[in-house]
């Protein structure tokens, strides 16, 4: 359409204008074909975005379910989400839904083993109420007796009005976190139990060199009086000579059993495996900073770095005393990082040495008084308030019954290293 305006000028009585209205007619066919193909063009583009969506959701490793009624009727799952339940992605796997369509392959249960009503679920709470739930974890037990730990998040969908009408829950399976953080609490037992029954060890080394001085003295002591008669020229009673004899061969068989006692300490036969070390000192800082960490306070802010020397052999060893000393020698490198104000990073350094593998534990904190260097790995001496004086000790024997050696170093600037080394060739305990 178009509007032509045109004035005239001149005249005794003036003239405003005139309009003229010209139409260029288009064809209602040619209208309808244009809105079809924008229609068309619009439909194309929202499945686009509807595939792009859908495929995002689907390739996400996150569980996401979808409800969009108060309550939660019917709840539309990703891949993700249907496979955790053991449903089809077309299923409803609402628990709130009608008998007809409710899923019973699965129930859900608390951390403490009761069963979470269906109306108290994630999704259901959070539509029905508008709350949003966070970090709850739970379990979902399958009929096959399957056990799944579950991270669950939710939050609802509002109308207009701000009242919800739906929600939406993202759901994540936490079940090998789990088990690997209960590996990692198993791991620090056994090594917590190897460091006790290495103490044990140490006491019996301890209380048998002891033991034996009095058990010898009081066999010298029956013996001396057994012999008594041939000095004095006097006759024994018989039940006393008894007596003695017994004393004497009671004597003999604790010094026996002490020294039974201290040659198995000593032999000590260790579970000797193929053990690579670079492996263990990754593992062992990992669980050093997971269970140490918090209960140290500013320890949990100090990086423990790694330096691991290429191409090491594997070298025969028990696993869990290994790791044991390795757990040791950085919790005092922690602690004397964070006594002295420091905040350098504790260093593990593996490398090849002449047929042996040899770790380093370096920090830079308080280090040790020159004066106490020779005395560090004698049992029971120890420079902290606290402590028993046995961690250095134990260490140093656990490594030695592999045939290497433990020892430590004055750091030049600041600090101290610990460092040991085991040979590429078998311990003798396990020869």
């Amino acid at each position: 359409m178009r509007i032509v305006l045109a004035q005239i000028v001149g005249s005794a009585a003036p003239i405003v204008g005139e309009l003229a209205i010209q139409t260029d007619p288009v064809p209602a066919e040619e209208r309808i074909a244009r809105l079809e193909a924008e229609v068309a063009r619009l439909e194309a583009a929202l499945h686009e975005r509807a595939t792009e969506l859908d495929t995002l959701l689907n390739v996400i490793p996150v569980g996401i379910g979808v409800a969009f009624d108060p309550l939660c009727k019917r709840i539309r799952t990703n891949n993700t989400l249907a496979n955790f339940l053991d449903l089809d992605a077309a299923e409803n796997s609402s628990k709130t839904a009608d008998a007809a369509e409710r899923p019973t392959n699965f129930v859900c249960v608390g951390l403490d083993g009761r069963l979470i009503p269906d109306d108290q679920l994630p999704m259901q709470i959070s539509a029905r109420d508008g709350t949003e739930i966070r970090d709850l974890e739970f379990k979902i037990i399958h009929e096959d007796g399957r056990i799944m730990r579950m991270l669950g998040y939710s939050a609802p969908l509002n109308d207009s009005s701000g009242n919800p009408r739906g929600s939406v829950g993202a759901f994540i399976d936490i079940t090998e976190r789990r088990k690997a953080e209960e590996n990692e609490r198993q791991r620090l037992a056994e090594i917590a139990h190897a460091n006790r029954l290495c103490t044990l060890g140490e006491m019996i080394s301890g209380l048998a060199h002891e033991l034996n001085q009095p058990l010898a003295a009081a066999n010298n002591f029956a013996r001396a009086c057994q012999r008594w008669p041939l000095t004095s020229g006097q006759e024994l009673p018989a039940d006393v000579l008894s007596l003695l004899q017994n004393v004497s061969k009671q004597t003999e068989r604790a010094s026996e059993i002490v020294k039974r006692l201290t040659t198995f300490v000593k032999k000590n036969a260790s579970l000797s495996a193929g053990v690579d070390v670079n492996e263990l000192v990754a593992s062992v800082i990992t669980l050093t900073k997971s269970c140490f960490g918090p209960a140290m306070g500013r320890a949990e802010a100090i990086p423990i770095i790694a330096e691991f020397g290429p191409a090491l052999p594997m070298i025969a060893a028990d696993s869990i005393q290994i790791e044991q000393v390795l757990v040791n020698l950085i919790r005092n490198a922690l602690e004397s990082t964070v006594d002295s104000g420091a905040t350098q990073p504790v260093i593990v350094r593996t490398s090849l040495q002449k047929e042996c593998v040899r770790l380093d534990v370096i920090d830079y904190g308080a280090g040790i008084a020159a004066n106490a260097l020779s005395s560090l790995f004698q049992p029971f001496f120890t420079t902290k308030q606290e402590g028993l004086g046995l961690g250095l000790s134990i260490s140093r024997s656990i490594i030695e019954n592999h045939g290497g050696r433990l020892w430590a170093e004055i750091n030049p600037e600041r600090g101290a290293t610990f460092s040991f080394e085991l040979p590429i060739d078998s311990p003798p305990s396990a020869r």
